[in-house]
C-alpha cells in the first residue's frame, strides 16, 4: 500500500469504510457527491472475488467488441471499469498466476530448485519454473489473517507434493502431454477413481498452506492426464465447487480464488460437445454437476440468437461467470462484492511479452464505490491485485511481503488518474518496460543459450524463451523483429509491435530513456540481466 493510502482518511476510504456516524450523517455513505443508505452488507467488509480464465483472448468476448455471446462478462464490464491495457508480468500460466498470488514478479521466486538453477551471478529464466515456496506469504495468507475466510477452486498450477500422489501402473497419466494418450485409463473404474480422489487430496492440503481456508475442485491443465476420458474442460465441477464456498461463507467476508481451465486447451469446443462432466480430475462423480445450463442448450441458445456456433464455447464460460453472479444476487451479496475478472495470459503470442502474449481481458466490478460503465486506457497489471485486495479489506502484508504493484483503488474510483508511469515484463531470456506510448523489449540470451545459438545458425533454437516453441514461432511470423536484441514500439499506432524505432537515430532519446526504465526496475533484483545490472 502507498504511502499515501496511510497519510489519511481520503475519499476512496471513506467510501471502503462508510462514514456511519461521522461528520453527522449516520448510516450513509458519500458516492459521486450523492448520498446512499448503507445496508448491513455493506457495513461488513466487502467480499472479493478474483475470477481467472485460461488463455483467454479478447476475440472470446463481446464487451471487447467481438461477435460472440457473453451477456454475463459483458454486464460485468457495464457495472464497473474494463481496461483496454490490462496485463499480465509474463505471458504463460505458471509464472503470470505465480505474480498474482504473490503481488511480485516471478524472478523473484524463492524455491530451492529455482535458486539453484539461478545463483545470484545467473540471469534467471522465469516460465514454467515459479512456484511458491515453503512458508511464502500469499494473497490468501494476508486475507485470512485480516479476518477472511479465504478459498480456492479450480487451476493451482504452482506446484504440488508430487512425492505423495499416486501413480498409476503405466505412469503415463501423470505425465504432461500435448495431447490424450492412447494408453486410456477410466475414471469410472474404482481403482483409477480411488488414485485421483487421493492425489486430489494431497492436492488440497498442499493448497491449503498457502493460507487457503477451502480447496475444490482442483486441477491443472486437462491434457497433463494422458487420458481420453480426462482430456475434457468441465467448467461446471469447478462452479459447482465455488458455490459451495460462497454458500458456506455467506455470514462473513471471504476471498474466493477461482480459476477455470477454459480456454485452455483442449478446445473448449470439444469438451462442450462430447466430454462427460462426470469424469474429474479429484475423481468420478456419482452425478453429474447440476448448476448451469445443460451444454447441448448453451449450444443451441447460440445458434438460435444468431451468432456461429463454433463460437459456443465462449458462451460456456460466460454461464459459468453468470451462475456464480446469479448467487451473489439471491444472497444479497453483490453491492458488497469486489469482483476482478482477468485471463492469466493471452494466446497469439503465448510464451512472449508481447502484447498478444501479456495483455490480457482485465474487468473490474464493485458496486456503489467504482462507477459503472468505465472504459479506461490507464496501465494496469496482474500485480496490483494482491494490493487491491489488502486495500479493501483492510488487511496489512507483512514487511516481509514484496510487493511491486499498487492498489488500484484509487484509480477505479478516481481518485488517482493513473497508478503507474511504467510497467515492466519478463519471460525467459528477455525483458520488457512499456509506457502509456512507448514499450521497449530487450532480448539478451545468456552464454549457455548463445553457444545453442550459433551452432543453429542463429535462427530459431532459443526463441525468447526455453518454453512453448510452437506459440513462439507463430508470434515470430507475426513480429519482424523477433531476434532484434532491442526493440523499440510505439503503441499508439503499432499495437500489433511491427515497426522497431530503436536503430532510427532521430528516438535516440526514447530508447534511451525506455532502457532507462527497464535498468531501475531490473536493478532491484537479485540476478543480472544484460548490461543493465552489470
Amino acid at each position: 500500500m502507498s504511502k499515501s493510502n496511510k497519510a489519511k482518511l481520503n475519499r476512496r476510504e471513506m467510501l471502503k469504510r462508510g462514514i456511519s456516524g461521522a461528520a453527522g450523517i449516520a448510516g450513509a455513505t458519500l458516492f459521486n457527491g450523492g448520498v446512499h443508505e448503507v445496508s448491513a452488507q455493506t457495513r461488513r467488509k466487502p467480499n472479493v472475488i478474483v475470477f481467472h480464465t485460461d488463455d483467454q483472448d479478447f476475440n472470446t468476448l463481446g464487451c471487447y467488441g467481438y461477435d460472440v455471446l457473453t451477456p454475463n462478462v459483458d454486464a460485468l464490464a457495464h457495472g464497473g471499469i474494463l481496461f483496454n491495457r490490462g496485463y499480465v508480468t509474463t505471458g504463460v500460466c505458471n509464472a503470470s498466476r505465480y505474480a498474482l498470488v504473490t503481488g511480485e514478479y516471478p524472478s523473484r521466486c524463492r524455491t530451492p530448485s529455482f535458486r539453484k538453477m539461478f545463483p545470484k551471478n545467473v540471469p534467471t529464466e522465469p516460465a514454467f519454473n515459479t512456484n511458491l515456496a515453503d512458508g511464502q506469504e500469499t494473497i490468501a495468507s494476508v486475507a485470512k489473517r485480516a479476518g477472511y475466510t479465504t478459498g480456492f477452486v479450480g487451476k493451482w498450477h504452482l506446484g504440488f507434493d508430487r512425492n505423495r500422489m499416486k501413480h498409476y501402473e503405466s505412469s503415463k497419466v501423470m505425465a504432461p502431454a500435448w495431447r490424450a494418450s492412447e494408453d486410456d485409463v477410466d475414471p469410472k473404474d474404482p481403482k483409477i477413481s480411488a488414485i485421483l480422489e487421493h492425489n486430489h487430496a494431497v492436492k488440497r492440503e498442499c493448497i491449503k498452506r498457502f493460507g487457503f481456508d477451502y480447496a475444490e475442485a482442483i486441477g491443472n491443465n486437462p491434457e497433463s492426464f494422458r487420458s481420453r476420458n480426462l482430456n475434457y474442460h468441465n467448467p461446471e465441477w469447478i462452479t459447482e465447487a465455488a458455490l459451495k464456498f460462497i454458500n458456506q461463507s455467506r455470514d462473513k467476508p471471504f476471498f474466493l480464488y477461482l480459476n477455470h481451465t477454459l480456454h485452455h486447451i483442449p478446445h473448449p469446443q470439444e469438451s462442450l460437445l462430447i466430454g462427460n462432466p462426470r469424469n474429474t480430475a479429484g475423481g468420478y462423480l456419482d452425478k453429474a454437476p447440476d448448476v448451469m445450463p445443460p451444454r447441448r442448450e448453451i449450444y443451441e441458445r447460440v445458434v438460435s440468437e444468431g451468432f456461429r456456433p463454433e463460437t459456443a464455447w465462449c458462451t460456456w464460460m460466460d454461464e459459468a461467470l453468470g451462475v456464480v453472479l446469479n448467487r451473489l444476487g439471491e444472497l444479497s451479496l453483490s453491492d458488497n462484492t469486489l469482483i476482478i475478472y482477468l485471463a492469466d495470459n493471452n494466446v497469439p503470442a503465448k510464451g512472449t511479452i508481447y502484447e498478444d502474449g501479456v495483455r490480457i481481458p482485465f474487468i473490474v466490478r464493485f458496486p456503489n464505490r467504482v462507477r459503472s460503465a468505465q472504459r479506461s486506457d490507464r496501465l494496469v497489471q496482474n500485480i496490483d491485485i494482491a494490493p487491491t485486495v489488502f486495500d479493501v479489506c483492510g488487511a496489512t502484508p507483512p514487511s516481509d511481503m514484496h510487493l511491486d504493484g499498487e492498489s488500484m483503488m484509487p484509480l477505479v474510483t478516481g481518485e488517482k488518474e493513473k497508478i503507474h508511469d511504467e510497467l515492466f515484463f519478463e519471460i525467459g531470456w528477455t525483458r520488457a518496460c512499456c509506457t502509456e506510448r512507448w514499450k521497449y523489449l530487450a532480448l539478451r540470451y545468456p552464454e549457455s543459450a548463445e553457444k545453442r545459438r550459433n551452432a543453429s545458425d542463429g535462427f530459431g533454437l532459443n526463441y525468447h524463451a526455453p518454453t512453448l516453441k510452437p506459440h513462439q514461432h507463430n508470434a515470430l511470423l507475426w513480429h519482424p523483429m523477433f531476434f532484434n536484441p532491442d526493440q523499440l514500439y510505439d503503441m499508439s499506432i503499432d499495437p500489433h509491435e511491427v515497426v522497431n524505432y530503436s536503430t532510427l537515430p532521430e528516438y535516440a532519446d526514447v530508447l534511451d530513456d525506455m532502457k532507462k526504465r527497464t535498468g531501475r526496475w531490473l536493478r532491484t533484483f537479485d540476478n543480472p540481466f544484460g548490461e543493465f545490472t552489470g
